[in-house]
């Protein structure tokens, strides 16, 4: 997808196919919005099994939601923003941490290296809406016209906002090398 009309016909197509039949219509929009329902998920929730379980949550409520959306102008946008507020309504839950003899795996380790060199591991530190203009910059590949655009904020601010998010991921990547 290249422009935002073709991602709104594609995003009205997915929401039809979920509605005719919700097993495949779900999968097809799962491979279509994946990437930034994972990250904006792993980004919130820095936990791999909360992030899983955010990412199903998502699922529940767009499956929940096709019959009822509407126009969407922002697909990218509104995926984002389900899976931001399904995420930190997560984090709000008492966690229950399971005891059992997979703790201790060296499976840990690795993933925790992984991790770090990951996109999501960069931009935990940013603030908010740090976040938000490196994940709609990086992921959903906006222009910085068009996260302006969707933020309500001037393009100078976007740019400022970026550029000095680079900078904390500059200094925080230095500082753990």
């Amino acid at each position: 997808m290249t422009n935002r009309e073709d991602k709104k016909k594609e995003f009205n197509r997915l929401m039809k196919a979920i509605r005719r039949d919700p097993e495949k219509g779900l999968r097809q929009f799962y491979e279509a919005y994946a990437k930034i329902i994972t990250t904006t998920a792993k980004v919130i929730c820095r936990s791999t099994d909360k992030t899983n379980e955010v990412v199903n949550d998502v699922l529940v409520k767009i499956w929940r939601l096709a019959e009822t959306v509407g126009e969407i102008d922002n697909p990218d946008g509104w995926v984002y923003i389900i899976t931001a507020n399904t995420a930190k309504d997560a984090m709000r839950e008492k966690y229950v941490f399971p005891l059992d003899e997979n703790i201790v795996s060296n499976d840990d380790q690795i993933q925790e290296i992984i991790d770090r060199h990951s996109f999501y591991w960069m931009i935990k530190d940013l603030s908010e809406i740090e976040q938000t203009v490196m994940i709609h910059k990086f992921v959903s590949l906006y222009t910085f016209k068009e996260i302006a655009d969707e933020l309500g904020k001037p393009l100078t601010t976007i740019t400022s906002i970026y550029y000095r998010a680079l900078e904390k991921i500059k200094k925080n990547v230095e500082g753990k090398i």
